[in-house]
């Protein structure tokens, strides 16, 4: 019996022996043989789930067929290319009128002296025409006079009232005086074309204003121009003291930045005769502070289109009087037409 137990003890000295040397050595080939053969089976191909080896991806084709992208190239842009010359119109051919009027100046498309003075001979049944003569150049007026052997007249209108001066043979008492032309008269004799100016502007102010300024003393004229020459020509003439106003001021003429309080007060007559708000620059108005007038003040603008110019509207929302040219401008044509229906004289 104590043989059994011996044994017994000395077998499970043994085992405990072999397991604490497999403990205390976990490299031991013993274990790890077991561990090789379980990472060799789980490496094994699965026949139905084959790996895929790096780098040899199949290409990803999607279910549905994508469009390619469509790359349009931009348009050039469009060069620029200088305009091609055009052919001069054929100058009109007035010979079939037996006397030809006409304006010069430039712009023209303000004026509307073509149609009242066509519809003038229209309805007297004169055989006459009057047409717009747009020139470049003063000197153009030469070129005028020598293709139409039947101008018998023309009006002057900015920026030649002054300019046209030169090219003229003589000029009456009145344009001497004044020193601006706005009519000249077209002579034809024998020895050749003699070319006579006037100025029937000075006239035309006069017999458009004039009741309006009784009882005014003192005014400003705006501008320096031809037909400022002429309005200061009828405001002597009527005894009202007057100062020409400017944008360069000079020791006989005041500039805008002078026009003070007291300025204004004492002058109560403002005669506009720059083009600031002629048509079609409407938008425009002389630089003069409207602030200081009031219902003691007379605002004359000798610009005949538009009927209303802002310089007006803006003297009117003062208290102040207000008219424009229209009147004028039909009085100096009357006075235009005085000189040219004696033709010959």
């Amino acid at each position: 019996m104590f043989s059994i137990f011996l044994i017994l003890g000395c077998v499970l000295f043994v085992i405990s022996k072999a397991v604490n040397n497999a403990l205390n050595n976990p490299n031991d080939s013993t274990f790890n043989k077991q561990e090789s053969s379980d990472s060799q089976q789980s490496e094994e191909k699965d026949p139905d789930f084959e790996p895929i080896p790096m780098g040899d991806e199949p290409e990803f084709k999607p279910a549905y067929n994508e469009p390619e992208p469509v790359y349009n190239e931009p348009e050039p842009e469009p060069k620029y290319e200088q305009p091609k010359p055009q052919p001069q119109p054929v100058s009109k051919d007035y010979s079939s009128y037996g006397h030809l009027f006409g304006l010069i100046g430039k712009p023209l498309a303000h004026s509307t002296s073509k149609v009242r003075f066509n519809q003038f001979f229209k309805n007297q049944h004169i055989n006459a025409y009057y047409e717009n003569f747009e020139i470049e150049e003063i000197e153009q007026v030469k070129n005028l006079v020598a293709d139409n052997p039947n101008l018998c007249g023309f009006n002057v209108t900015i920026p030649y009232k002054q300019d046209i001066i030169p090219y003229l043979d003589r000029l009456d008492e009145t344009a001497q005086a004044i020193g601006a032309v706005n009519t000249v008269k077209v002579l034809h004799h024998d020895g050749g074309v003699e070319l006579v100016g006037y100025n029937t502007d000075w006239t035309g102010f006069s017999k458009s204003f004039e009741q309006l300024l009784e009882g005014h003393s003192k005014a400003l004229i705006l501008g320096t121009g031809g037909v400022s020459k002429a309005v200061k020509y009828a405001l002597d003439k009527l005894g009202i003291e007057n100062k020409f106003v400017s944008r360069n001021s000079t020791f006989d003429i005041m500039g805008y930045y002078e026009l003070s309080p007291s300025i204004m007060d004492e002058y109560d007559v403002i005669v506009n005769c720059t083009p600031m708000g002629m048509w079609p620059e409407t938008g425009q108005c002389p630089d003069i502070p409207y602030t200081f007038l009031s219902e003691r003040h007379l605002l004359l603008d000798v610009i005949a289109n538009p009927d209303e110019t802002l310089f007006m509207k803006k003297g009117r929302e003062h208290g102040a009087t207000a008219k424009g040219g229209k009147d004028m401008l039909e009085q100096q044509a009357v006075a235009a037409w005085e000189i040219w229906e004696r033709i010959g004289e």
